[in-house]
Parts: C-alpha cells; structure tokens; sequence
C-alpha cells in the first residue's frame, strides 16, 4: 500500500521534540504538502530546518502469521517516526531505504496515523561536518542555496510472512567464458527461529538451498554458478546484457515469505596502480564528475539523466563519476544500459568528527546494497578531500600547493583511521570491485603513493601547461586526474546583463550561482571586456581550451603513467558559473565539443610550444598518434606545418599507431627565425582516421 499523496506538514520551531501530540501544534500552522517532495518548495516552511509531517490512513489489522512493515524509500535526512502514538525508532540518510517493523502498531485496528519529524542540514559551501549528504548539501556551485529536506520517495506499507529480506547485495566473484560466479549477501529479519528455503534465479539459473536462522537479524551468504555467461562491456568493447535476479524466501513447504529482485551484469573488473581492465580487458578510462541531477531528488527526471548519459557517450567518455552522493536509480539504470561505468563515492565529503565512525560504517554498508548490483559500477571510493583542502578550493599559488603537500604528509584520523574503516567495510560486502579509501590526497610517506589527485591547474593554481612540466618530474601526480577545468557562465544567465555590466551584483553571482570570483579574475577577467557576451565568449574559450590540453596531454601519457582522467564537472542542476559543459537548460557549451574533439578514438598531438620563442631558439618537438582502437592503425600519413609572418614549413612522416596505445610519429626539429609576432603549428593525420589539431606561440626578436 502506497501512502504518497496529500500529507499535513508544519514546521518544527525550537529544535526536535521528543514527544508527538496533535496537541503540540495549533490546527493553523498545518499545511498540506505533496509526497514525495520537498519542503523547501512550499513557500512557507522553505526555511525550516525540521518539519513535522502527519497522514491518516485505512488498513486492515495483519493477519495471523502476516508482518507489516513500513518503508521509507527516501528521506532526507533525519526522521523520527511514530505510528499510531507508538514510537517506532529513528532513520538517517538520503539514500537508503528505512523499514519499520509495525505489525503490533497496527494491530486490533484499521484507521492509523502516522507522524514523522523529519530534519535536514541546509546546503552550504563549508564541507566539514558530521552529515552524510555529501554533495548534496554542497552550494551553490553544483546545487542553489536552500533547504533540500522532505520525503522524496514513496512512503509504502508492506506485508510479507515470517521472513523478511531487508537487504540484498549483488556481486560477480568471476566471469570467464565459459562460466560466471555470482555471491549473493541477504540480510534477513525472521520472527522466530527455524529454516528458510531460499530459492534464487539468475536469468534462467535457478538455485535452491535450505538456512537455518535465529529470531531477529540474520546475514546468509551463498553463490550460485552461470554456465556460459553473457557478459557485460564498457561500450567501447562489447554489448551490455542484463540479467534479473529473484531471490525468493520461504517455507520448506513451499510457502512465499518474501520474494526481491534485482538486475545485474556479468563482469569483472581490475585495477593496479589506476590502470583498469574489465575482464581482462585493459582501457584507458576517460570520464566526468555528475553531480547530483537535481536541487529537488523528488523532481529528478529520468528521461533527463538518460539523455545527460547519452551526452557524456557521444563526447567519447567511458567514465561516470558519481562525486560525493549516491545518484537517483535512474542514472546507474541508464549506465548499465549504456556501457558507461560508474566510479561511486560514497556521500562523505570533507573532514568527519570522531564519534561519526560508526555512522559511515553503516553508510558504506548501505551503499553496497543500494547500487552494488550494477555491473556499471566498477570503482568504489570512501572518502572525498578528508583533508578539507580541495573540494571547494580557490585559485592558490605554488607555494600554497607546497604547504598543501606537507600538510598531506601528516597522519590524521580521517586518513589514518575512519577512512581504511570505510574500505575494509565496503571490502567485506563486496569483493568483486577495487576501492580506495579517500580521493584528492597527494603521495605522501611512507609509500610516498597517493591517489587521484585535484590539480585544477590553469584555475585554482598555476597554468594549464603546467600540467605536462609537472608530469615529467612527478609522475604519480598524474597517473588519474580527477578534478581539472575552469569555470564560465551559463547562457541566459540571471544578473547578467549589459545595461549594468561590468557593474554586476558579483557578490550574488559568488554566493548564489557558484562564481569563483578570485579564479576568473585571475584567468579571464570581466573588467577587460566590454560587453557581457565578449566576457562570456572569453570565458567559454578559455575553458574549452583548459581541457582540450588536460585531455590530449594525459592521453599523451596513456598507461605512462595515466590510467585515466575525470573532469569536474559534466552538467548544471541549476542556473550558475561553473565548470560544467551542459548548461541549466541543456544546451552544451564550447567546452563540450572541445572535449567530444579531445577524445575521439583517435587523435594526433604534440609536445606543447612555449608560450614564447626568442628568435634563433632551437626546438625538438614529439609528435603522437594516440589510438585507443584494439587493433594497430597501419598506413598512417602525419603532416606537421609550422607557419610564421614570412614563411612555413611542413614535416611529413608514415607510420602505424599501436592498439590501444600512444605511438610516437615523428619529431620536429626547428630553429625560430629571426623575425616576431604568431606562429601556428598545425597537425592532420591522414589514413584510416582524420584528426587535426594546432598550437599556439609567439616569436619575439
């Protein structure tokens, strides 16, 4: 039975109550709201912090032998729930469904009343804290300033017999040709002791085996084998068939207690030293941050989250990262179906307390169940900047970046204890994917090994042609770049326009819409432009040009060290200044095409030009085809032309790129005349693929 609808709902002054009684509020103050929703979409508890929810409903009293549960599918993010007065426990988290057992609640009557305070942390920029909303408490770069609290799943009660399947994870230990290997982990809740019959299929595998279980909680686990197994592929290697899998409990008699159901894909995946393969199969992971789909969870459109997957494909990407939350079903739905996997963070986002241990335990166990059964998810990752010192970063210098260095060099309890908690948590449910403990640490002793790392450079520090400097001399800070890019207005923003321009409320843009003021008056200032769509073309250039060059430089680098990359990020929820390549409404920016341009199979690139030549500087210049074709491209033709005010030059060479690698094709070597002003290097590769591509310098006397 479904309880969503017309609920009453009013706010919660003075902190949570510890009681619940109609008495407790005047009949004024009650407002009838919609669930699944939000309450910061209703004008007048938008600024509460808690709000009080009631609905009456008619159910028959359980039968003999029949067990009533309530379920939450989604809240945010705290709730205390009472059922006709009676006081039924407490839920915390976004992402997970919460069950309450309430068949005496519900016993010897049929007209029930159910009362639940729920209360919600507002969005803010500051990262630190105890909650596990993760990004989606973050703004207002990736989401608007507000309140996202509410009930934004279905509310339901459910009958089931003596045996309840509170939660089921997913995994595949093996899959081969010839057969694959799929653990299951059941959490059940029985009434008494004695035997369950679980009878499981997989696709058309079936399996039946009897368990003997204690009154209350029980943890089983049993696998089950898949002869000749369809597997599953990134869509850059194969086909992505699904399989249902039923997992039934019941009586030795044959009797149905409880019955759930999941799809899943066959595959394995493995990783070393951030170089991935899925089964067996090596690929160079190329990838973007999605943030959460939408300010409102209730509201998320799944039609949308398809077509934003769709975008990502067609640009070339293979990746997904799921940054700091747990996504709406929709989004790991559509991956499976696309071929894109998905790297999943868990919704821990900057520095966490002592006492929130045990918490995040529970978090990790929970995320496991909520989407490890999707073969699109191929990487877990526990912790987001524990250090506090990146996520929301602003533009800093080098010596900034040093003291940042030696800062990560020290052992802290987020490092040191709560996140190796986290993985060995998410290891024990689930053997079947690689995690890592914390995101944006740089190597630090004693195995001076990191993991991804934030760079941001050509934006929160430094240039971007920085980046293949800092790759010779410190390779294990490139072997995956995660965070990378630069930020530039939507379309059709608000607050720009030309009547007050370049007098614009700047402040507002900052706290409302994401603006990185400090950033992008370092990078592309407003006040040396004169029209608001000039900024805005100088904004949209400069960031297509930052990660077309983060892009061809770390494919430059493919599995030398670079296993992959993730730019930050793919698309806005709302209107703002960001790094995003999808605007609000939809619609790509430059930066989109120069990224779809960056990864396409095949591309030629070259050693970057100084910004600046001095006339008679001598230069040798690498040119590589990077080909990520699992078969050797042979017969390729690459021409390099070099022009300046009074000449040109042009070096032609033949060749074969190697499958799935990065070959270089030719060098150029030249001496810069003894004249100033623009020089172009550009670059076509002519044979079974057609890239071109071109830099910049300029030559002073």
């Amino acid at each position: 039975m479904e309880l969503s609808g017309a609920w009453t709902a009013a706010p919660v002054e003075g902190g949570l109550s510890v009681g619940f009684a109609d008495a407790d509020f005047d009949d004024r103050q009650w407002l009838t709201v919609d669930v699944p929703g939000h309450w910061g979409r209703v004008p007048e508890l938008a600024q509460a912090g808690a709000v009080r929810y009631r609905h009456w409903f008619d159910q028959q009293p359980p039968a003999a032998g029949e067990r009533r549960w309530l379920v939450f599918e989604g809240l945010l993010y705290q709730a205390d729930v009472w059922l006709n007065g009676a006081y039924l426990g407490d839920a915390e988290g976004y992402f997970m469904a919460h069950q309450f057992d309430v068949t005496e609640a519900m016993a010897g009557r049929r007209e029930h009343v159910l009362a639940v305070e729920v209360s919600c942390p507002a969005r803010s920029s500051d990262i630190s804290g105890s909650h596990m909303l993760g990004s989606l408490g973050l703004a207002p770069e990736l989401l608007p300033p507000g309140n996202p609290g509410g009930l934004w799943a279905p509310v339901t009660v459910e009958s089931t017999g003596e045996v309840r399947i509170l939660d089921l994870r997913v995994a595949t230990l093996g899959a081969s040709e010839r057969r694959a290997v799929v653990a299951l982990q059941a959490d059940l809740m029985a009434d008494r002791a004695g035997l369950v019959r679980l009878h499981t299929t997989v696709g058309e595998v079936e399996h039946t085996a009897d368990h003997v279980l204690a009154s209350g909680l029980n943890q089983v686990e049993w696998r089950v084998t898949v002869p000749q197994p369809r597997r599953w592929w990134p869509h850059q290697l194969g086909d992505q068939p699904l399989y249902d899998v039923t997992v039934e409990a019941g009586t030795t008699q044959g009797g149905l207690s409880h019955r759930r159901r999941v799809r899943t894909g066959l595959r394995t995946v493995q990783s070393d030293r951030w170089q991935f393969s899925v089964n067996g199969e090596r690929l160079f992971l190329q990838g973007s941050t999605f943030g959460p789909a939408s300010p409102w969870w209730a509201e998320v459109d799944g039609a949308e989250v398809r077509r934003e997957v769709a975008l990502a494909k067609e640009a070339g990407l293979n990746l997904i990262r799921a940054y700091g939350h747990v996504a709406p079903p929709a989004l790991y739905e559509a991956a499976d179906e696309a071929g894109m996997m998905i790297w999943q963070d868990l919704p821990l986002l900057g520095p966490f307390p002592h006492r929130s241990r045990s918490a995040v335990s529970d978090c990790a166990r929970a995320a496991v169940g909520a989407v490890g059964a999707h073969p699109s998810v191929i990487l877990w990752c526990g912790h987001v900047d524990p250090l506090g010192d990146s996520a929301e970063r602003r533009a800093e210098s080098f010596p900034s970046l040093a003291r940042r260095l030696a800062a990560h060099q020290r052992p802290s309890w987020n490092l040191s204890v709560l996140d190796r908690t986290v993985k060995r948590e998410i290891e024990r449910r689930d053997p079947s994917r690689p995690v890592v403990a914390y995101s944006g640490v740089l190597p630090h002793f004693p195995r001076l090994d990191g993991t991804d790392t934030h760079l941001w450079l050509g934006w929160k520090q430094g240039r971007e042609r920085d980046l293949e400097p800092l790759a010779a001399r410190w390779p294990r800070a490139v072997r995956f770049v995660s965070q990378f890019g630069a930020q530039s207005p939507a379309r059709d923003l608000p607050l720009l326009d030309q009547e007050s321009w370049p007098d614009v409320d700047w402040a507002r843009l900052a706290e409302d819409h994401g603006l990185d003021a400090s950033a992008m008056n370092r990078y592309v200032p407003p006040r040396d432009h004169v029209t608001v769509a000039e900024w805005q073309e100088a904004a949209w250039a400069y960031q297509a040009m930052v990660v077309q060059r983060h892009v061809e430089t770390l494919r430059k680098l493919k599995y030398r060290p670079v296993g992959g990359f993730c730019h930050h990020f793919f698309a806005d929820s709302h209107p703002a200044v960001s790094t995003a390549l999808v605007d609000w409404q939809g619609r790509t920016k430059p930066a989109y095409e120069a990224l779809a341009k960056a990864c396409q199979p095949v591309i030629v690139v070259a050693d970057r030009l100084p910004e600046a030549l001095t006339a008679g500087e001598e230069l040798e210049i690498g040119v590589y085809v990077v080909n990520d074709h699992r078969h050797p491209l042979v017969g390729l033709r690459a021409d390099a032309t070099l022009q300046w005010p009074d000449g040109n030059h042009t070096w032609t060479w033949e060749g074969t790129a190697g499958a799935d690698d990065c070959t270089r094709i030719g060098t150029i070597t030249w001496r810069a005349p003894d004249s100033s002003g623009h020089a172009t290097l550009h670059l076509r590769l002519t044979g079974p693929a057609h890239p071109t591509n071109r830099y910049d310098t300029l030559i002073t006397s």
